[in-house]
């Protein structure tokens, strides 16, 4: 706020003299300069010299600085003549007595009232009577302090210096809110950052949460799928554990049976080797006579035969049950003495091995202690050597690209090509690489679209190559998003939608301005890549948007093509290399050697050289930037081709004609003979194009010049509609 529109009027005088209360007489008095007695203030070197005493005037000079004790003095004393009132807008507001036609009854100093009087008439010119914070406010009392400074000289130095002191410090806190205005802004601009970051790896954190669900769900499914068979194998075990324990009784059954009936086959054979005995000992007795009395003999000799083996059998039962064999033992010392032996060996073999183990422990901690010594060198080599630049990243800076950047560094040195870099910058009108601080706003024009109408200075953020492509990925996806949304099928032109978008994203006014220029100049810097030149064209005005459009619409046909041949096939995501070839010969209608530059590139971007099929949907990828594969640029190269193919052949039907002067008739011809399949209905978004009308004024478009027309037309939505002729 200027110190013009702060300016107040001057205080009045003081309408009439008071009735002088001494008899001090000034009429014949003539003022002759400062001649009076001088006065000195404690700590102040110099005097101040006052006029002479016949020369006051009475009661204002007399009386000045003098604090009367009003209304302390006065009879019938009343309380203070102003109020404050809360409004119905909850606001304070100072009334008056005198404004509320109550009379006062004790008389105010006229000093005091004029002051006062003065204070209230300055308040209400300014339209400041609301108490609250207010320069107006200030400025009113400020003129009013020094007025009252002026008039009580006797403290006027104090009094000034309280008020040099109030006015410091205000002055001083001014200063600070003034230096802490570009802190707050850049803190906000930090915190809208940071809040995009955490936008940014949300989305992207989103997906990946998406899919560690599904993921979870899929697992969850397969434990429970896994506890069911696990439910059923234990069934089935207890099931198998009752038909083993019955087969098993029933083994023990036939083991029985078997015993026993071994052990009656026995009976009977022993049975019938007793009968034939028997029979033949009837036969011998018949044949010779026994002496009955041997046969008592030999019987009772028999049995003390048959006790007395018994008795050494259960001797021997009794006392070598727990002894083996001679053959045995001999065999299970020899092993022992093996074992022992090959123990022997082995506590050799593991002493030796302890300590070979110990030495390569301590190999091992010099070979650590080395190789950590190597690379603390290392790392300090890395950090104090010179690394080798990436000469590549500079083809981004130089028109033309990689292809130009190849021709003018092949075989050269480094400072070569530094000098190199530097002569292309210098010839090529880059400027500077950082930028300016500030970009000039474009003014308001109509003419100027509308998320660069802005006047004066717009803040540069020199915006990244990477920045910039996802945030121009973000409005081609917003866009596609809200043109499906509109009822009339038709979309909505890329300036509009821009400001939209931007409005929408920033809200900020001053933001959406330094996006807008930011976002203008890194996609016209970066121009030389595919995706922001087209954008770039696009915001402009000088690329259609439907070749945008078109190039993907292509690309989703061609999948299309594929995944119809793969389901014939039946070879679940891999096409073999011969159909993989037959079929982009057949899809974009070229010879074979049109696509071999494709299927190099696809072997190349799978690294599949040495395989018989190909991941054909891995070709059809592209990052968070929208980059995309050597095969899709390959494809992408060819569509070009085709277009500029095809505008090429239209030029040249047009080269008789004036080349300053080509009508839309002119044109039209141009393209019905090199295209004859094409309808009228099909042609006229190509003309209204070129021309920039309507459909309605293309009887009434202005003539325009060859180069124009080509140029339009390479940059247009053209293609062939028919085959070729």
């Amino acid at each position: 706020m200027s110190m013009e529109r702060l300016a107040l009027a001057r205080l009045p005088p003081i309408g009439s003299n008071p009735k002088p209360i001494a008899s001090i007489s000034a009429k014949n008095a003539k003022f002759e300069g400062l001649t009076g007695a001088p006065y000195q203030l404690t700590g102040y070197a110099p005097k101040h010299p006052l006029p002479p005493p016949n020369t006051l005037k009475p009661y204002n000079d007399t009386k000045a600085g003098t604090v009367e004790t009003w209304p302390a003095h006065a009879t019938g004393q009343i309380s203070s003549g102003t109020s404050v009132t809360l409004t119905k807008n909850k606001s304070l507001v100072v009334y008056n007595e005198e404004d509320m036609g109550k009379p006062q009854i004790v008389p105010k100093p006229r000093f005091l009232d004029q002051l006062e009087s003065f204070l209230k008439k300055e308040l209400r010119s300014l339209g400041v009577t609301e108490v609250g914070p207010s320069e107006l406010r200030l400025q009113a009392h400020r003129e009013v302090f020094e007025y009252l400074i002026e008039d009580f000289k006797t403290y006027k130095p104090l009094l000034s210096s309280i008020k040099n002191e109030y006015e410091m410090m205000l002055a001083y806190q001014r200063e600070v809110i003034r230096q802490m205005d570009p802190l707050r802004q850049m803190l906000v601009t930090v915190s809208e950052q940071c809040d995009q970051k955490i936008m940014t790896l949300r989305e992207q954190e989103k997906q990946e949460i998406v899919d560690l669900k599904k993921e979870n769900s899929g697992l969850y499914k397969k434990i429970s799928d896994l506890k069911n068979e696990m439910k059923d194998l234990e069934t089935t075990v207890d099931k198998l554990k009752d038909e083993l324990s019955a087969e098993y009784l029933k083994y023990r059954d036939e083991c029985d049976a078997r015993k026993l009936l071994v052990s009656d086959i026995n009976d009977l054979r022993y049975q019938q080797e007793d009968i034939a005995l028997s029979k033949q000992g009837m036969k011998d007795l018949d044949e010779e006579e026994v002496d009955p009395v041997m046969l008592k003999i030999a019987l009772k000799k028999a049995r003390e035969d048959e006790a007395g083996a018994s008795i050494r059998l259960n001797n021997m039962i009794a006392n070598y049950s727990d002894v083996i064999p001679r053959r045995d033992y001999e065999q299970l010392e020899a092993k022992y003495t093996q074992l022992e032996e090959s123990l022997k060996t082995s506590e050799s073999d593991m002493a030796k091995l302890q300590a070979e183990h110990e030495t390569l422990l301590d190999v091992n901690k010099q070979v650590i202690s080395q190789r950590d010594e190597y690379y603390t060198e290392c790392e300090t080599l890395r950090r104090s050597a010179t690394p080798r630049p990436e000469w590549d990243k500079c083809a981004e800076f130089i028109q033309g690209g990689i292809g130009r950047w190849k021709e003018l560094s092949e075989g050269k040195t480094s400072d070569e090509k530094v000098e190199a870099l530097l002569n292309e910058i210098a010839g090529g009108n880059v400027g500077d690489v950082g930028g300016s601080e500030f970009f000039d706003g474009k003014g308001s024009d109509e003419s100027v679209p509308k998320h660069l109408q802005y006047e004066g200075k717009v803040r540069n953020r020199r915006l990244g190559k990477r920045d910039c492509a996802l945030l121009i990925k973000d409005i081609w996806k917003e866009k596609a998003a809200a043109d499906k949304e509109r009822e009339d099928g038709s979309k909505q032109p890329m300036p509009s939608f821009l400001f939209e978008y931007l409005q929408k994203r920033f809200g900020i006014e001053q933001m959406i301005v330094e996006w807008a220029y930011n976002l203008q100049d890194a996609s016209e810097k970066y121009s030389h890549d595919e995706r922001m030149g087209t954008f770039f064209g696009v915001v402009n005005g000088s690329i259609d948007e439907e070749l945008y459009h078109s190039q993907y619409q292509a690309i989703a046909k061609l999948v299309g093509h594929l995944q119809k041949l793969n389901q014939e096939k039946g070879t679940e995501g891999q096409i073999p290399k011969e159909d993989f070839k037959a079929a982009l010969i057949e899809f974009f209608e070229k010879e074979e050697d049109a696509v071999v530059p494709m299927m190099r590139a696809a072997e190349q971007e799978l690294e599949a050289k040495d395989v018989e099929a190909l991941e054909f949907q891995n070709l059809f990828m592209e990052d968070d930037e929208g980059k995309t594969g050597a095969f899709l640029d390959e494809v992408k190269k060819l569509l070009k081709q085709n277009r500029l193919d095809y505008v090429e052949e239209i030029k040249q039907e047009m080269v008789g004609l004036n080349p300053e002067k080509i009508e839309v008739s002119d044109l039209r011809k141009a393209i019905t003979v090199i295209d004859p399949e094409i309808s009228q209905e099909q042609m006229d978004p190509y003309l209204c194009w070129v021309f920039g009308v309507t459909k309605e004024g293309l009887e009434e478009a202005a003539p325009a010049e060859l180069s124009r027309i080509v140029e339009r037309l390479q940059n247009g939505n053209i293609y062939r509609i028919g085959k070729k002729p």
